[in-house]
């Protein structure tokens, strides 16, 4: 059998899960709908299984009206892969803000006017900086308050550094690595990974302008970041243990530089995680946990959130991507979650969790994490590949889903 064909029953199955989703939630029977469809029984029970495609545009629609559809990307996303609609191929979610910031990767800024107060607009750009940085760890929906700031603090910054003095480079060659750091994070949570990496392509440039050891540590540590978004585990491992090596002169002087290298350590045990090296993993996970006791409980990276709380969480991502399920979710037994400075990363580890719940066929465990991931942050469970195809798998293996998972489908519109 062709791999093309084995992908288009994958797809089939996935829009089938999604059609009897949808006619539960609308509270229909099998009968009823397909009545109201003007079909048979028996062919609404072959979409739902998979075995009968979607693929005349007159059913979908009046499917998709029975189901009280109005986006036909909520049933059949996957085979509208040119369309302009809120889901992409795979399920996947875009932001509205990455038109914006795709805008200003691509377009050069040629011309500036020249600023008298340039030291008073760097202070300024500090201060938004700092402020977005807040808002990302500490708002209840980071995405949006992120995204609503990231193309205009971007687009500013690079003006800004074409209009100052070269007396004042140095300085404003800081402002836009810390400027991409912050918009790469922003694209890779988003899943934009090609646009996540490109900003980081961008902040490494500036950073090693700057000459500043720890600000190139921390863009290797976003470059680490991209690349495992990309699954490039051999990519990351080679640039994080790279940064990490360039740090180590530093390590006994600033508690910067420490945390920093701590940092890149734990990117280093997740990639060799990833890669199912689990002693290399922990090997890595050693170094940081090290670096974290050493750096005090009170100790949090305002920008990586390194820290003890952060070392504790990635011993659950690891023992998931080892597949020790039973290891993670006794781990994560011993973590307080509200110890975590950070509502984003409050939240995927909570979905870590639910991964480790659902390879253990806990379901009602799972549910529960992945609806406590939802209250820390209402944007991180939207925008997880992992958690829509696992919402995807928990309706389709009950014959009567809870209202409970139904809502939380609607909510990440896994369901409309």
């Amino acid at each position: 059998m062709s791999t093309e064909h084995l992908e288009s029953g994958s797809t089939d199955r996935r829009i089938g899960q999604r059609v009897r989703a949808l006619r539960l939630r609308k509270g229909l029977g099998l009968r009823a709908c397909a009545e109201l469809c003007g079909r048979t029984e028996e062919w609404l029970r072959q979409v739902e299984r998979g075995e009968q495609r979607l693929d005349k545009l007159s059913t979908l629609v009046r499917l998709a009206n029975v189901l009280g559809v109005r986006d036909l990307a909520v049933i059949v996303g996957d085979r509208l892969q040119g369309l302009a609609c809120t889901v992409t191929d795979g399920g996947r979610i875009r932001h509205e803000a990455v038109p914006a910031i795709r805008q200003v990767l691509s377009t050069p800024i040629l011309y500036a006017q020249s600023r008298p107060n340039a030291l008073a607009e760097i202070e300024k750009v500090r201060r938004r900086l700092a402020l977005a940085w807040s808002a990302w760890h500490g708002s209840v929906r980071p995405y949006t308050a992120l995204g609503a700031v990231a193309s205009g603090l971007l687009r500013d910054v690079l003006t800004l550094h074409r209009a100052v003095e070269p007396s004042m480079c140095p300085t404003t060659w800081g402002l836009v690595a810390e400027t991409f750091q912050l918009t790469q994070r922003f694209l890779y949570c988003v899943g934009e990974t090609e646009l996540a990496a490109r900003a980081a392509d961008r902040a490494m440039t500036a950073a090693e302008e700057t000459d500043d050891p720890h600000l190139i540590a921390i863009s290797a540590w976003t470059s680490t970041m991209a690349a495992l978004g990309r699954d490039q585990a051999d990519e990351a491992c080679e640039v994080a243990t790279t940064a990490a090596r360039y740090l180590e002169r530093k390590l006994k002087t600033s508690e910067a530089a420490l945390s920093a290298w701590g940092s890149l350590q734990l990117f280093t045990a997740i990639a060799y995680a990833k890669k199912r090296r689990a002693a290399d993993a922990w090997r890595h996970w050693d170094m940081a946990h090290t670096a974290a006791s050493a750096l005090g409980p009170a100790h949090h990276n305002p920008l990586t959130m390194f820290g003890q709380a952060n070392v504790g969480i990635y011993a659950v991502a690891i023992e998931v991507e080892t597949g020790r399920s039973r290891a993670a979710i006794d781990r994560a037994r011993t973590i307080e979650v509200s110890t975590i400075p950070s509502s984003n990363r409050r939240a995927q580890h909570l979905l870590d969790l639910a991964r480790g719940q659902m390879r253990q066929r806990d379901f009602e465990s799972a549910l529960r994490s992945l609806r406590l991931s939802e209250t820390q942050s209402a944007e991180t469970i939207v925008f997880s590949p992992f958690a829509r195809q696992t919402i995807e798998e928990m309706i389709s293996s009950r014959r009567r889903p809870p209202a409970s998972l139904l809502d939380l489908a609607a909510r990440v519109r896994v369901i409309a």
